[in-house]
C-alpha cells in the first residue's frame, strides 16, 4: 500500500516543479510556465521536446481554438504565465489568472493512474465575460522526431494538409519524421475513427494520447480533430488533439480530459509505418485501461 501512495502523491521539487509518478513513468509540471508539462520520462529516456531545442516552444501546453481568435504568439496569461498550484489528495491542480485578452481562465488537473500505467489530465476553460464565446479545447504536445500514427478516417470537412502522411492497411495514418522535408513548417490535418494519437520516440518509447473522438465538423473553424505540425527546421513535432467547439455561456466551464500512456517497446520490434505490431502495442495500452475500468 505504501508504494501505491508514494506513486500517486504529487511531489513538489526544489525547482518549483511538481512530479507525479505512475508505474515508473514520471511526469513533471511547471506552474511557473503556464502549468506546462515539461517532462515525461521513463528512466532516463525523455518523451517531450526540451528547451534546448526551442526556448519557448517545448513540453506540452493547452490552448483555446480557433487560433484565428488570437494569432501568434499564444495568450501569455494562459500559455506561459505562472499558475497557482495546490495538491488536492492525489491530484495536482493548477489555476491560471483571467487572461485580459479573452476573458478566459484555464484550470489543469493532473492525476497519476498507476493501475493503468498512465496519467489523466483534465483541462477546464471558464468564460469570465458577460457574453458567450465560441471556442474549443486544444492540447499541443511537442516531441522530438520519430514515428506518429493514428486510426485515420475520411471526412470532407478536414482542411487541406501540407504535411504528407502515409495511409496503410485499415486506413491508419503514419508520419515518419524527415528533417529535410521541414525547412519550412508544415501541418497535417486529419480525423481519427477512434480517440487516440500515438508517437514512437527516437529512444523507442511508445507514447499514446487518448481522448474523446470528434468529427471535423465539430471542430473550431480551420482546425481538425488530429493535427501534426512539423516545426521549421524539424526542431520538433507537435501532436495536437482538438475537442468539440461549443458556445460557452458567461460563467460556464468546458472540461476536456486526455489520458497519457508511455510504454517501452520490445527491442526487436521494427519501427516502420504500417507495422501491425505497433498497433498491437497501442491496443494493449488502451485495453489495460478498459480492463481496469471494467473491474
Amino acid at each position: 500500500m505504501s508504494v501505491l501512495i508514494a506513486e500517486t502523491q504529487p511531489i513538489r521539487l526544489a525547482n518549483g516543479r511538481f512530479r507525479l509518478a505512475s508505474a515508473g513513468v514520471c511526469l513533471e509540471v511547471d506552474p511557473n510556465v503556464g502549468a506546462r508539462v515539461v517532462s515525461l520520462r521513463l528512466g532516463e529516456s525523455e518523451v517531450l521536446s526540451q528547451p534546448h531545442a526551442h526556448p519557448d516552444n517545448y513540453g506540452s501546453t493547452f490552448w483555446d481554438a480557433p487560433q484565428a481568435a488570437w494569432g501568434w504568439p499564444p495568450r501569455v496569461g494562459l500559455d506561459s504565465a505562472p499558475y497557482e498550484s495546490t495538491v488536492e489528495g492525489d491530484a495536482l491542480v493548477c489555476q491560471s489568472h483571467v487572461d485580459a485578452s479573452c476573458g478566459l481562465s484555464f484550470n489543469k488537473r493532473f492525476v497519476a493512474l498507476p493501475e493503468e500505467q498512465g496519467f489523466a489530465i483534465r483541462y477546464r476553460i471558464r468564460n469570465h465575460r458577460a457574453q458567450a464565446q465560441r471556442l474549443a479545447p486544444w492540447e499541443v504536445t511537442r516531441v522530438p522526431g520519430g514515428l506518429s500514427f493514428y486510426p485515420g478516417s475520411d471526412d470532407p470537412h478536414v482542411p487541406p494538409s501540407a504535411l504528407a502522411v502515409q495511409r496503410c492497411e485499415r486506413g491508419f495514418a503514419w508520419y515518419a519524421f524527415e528533417r529535410e522535408q521541414l525547412a519550412v513548417g508544415r501541418k497535417h490535418f486529419g480525423v481519427a475513427r477512434d480517440g487516440w494519437l500515438a508517437h514512437v520516440t527516437p529512444e523507442r518509447l511508445l507514447f499514446v494520447k487518448q481522448f474523446e473522438r470528434v468529427g471535423a465538423a465539430q471542430c473550431a473553424e480551420g482546425h481538425a480533430p488530429i493535427e501534426l505540425w512539423g516545426q521549421d527546421g524539424g526542431v520538433y513535432i507537435e501532436l495536437e488533439n482538438h475537442g468539440a467547439c461549443v458556445s460557452l455561456a458567461p460563467g460556464a466551464v468546458l472540461d476536456y480530459t486526455v489520458r497519457w500512456f508511455v510504454r517501452p517497446l520490445p527491442p526487436k520490434l521494427e519501427l516502420r509505418a504500417g507495422n501491425p505490431a505497433l498497433l498491437r502495442e497501442v491496443e494493449a495500452a488502451l485495453q489495460l485501461r478498459r480492463d481496469e475500468r471494467a473491474n
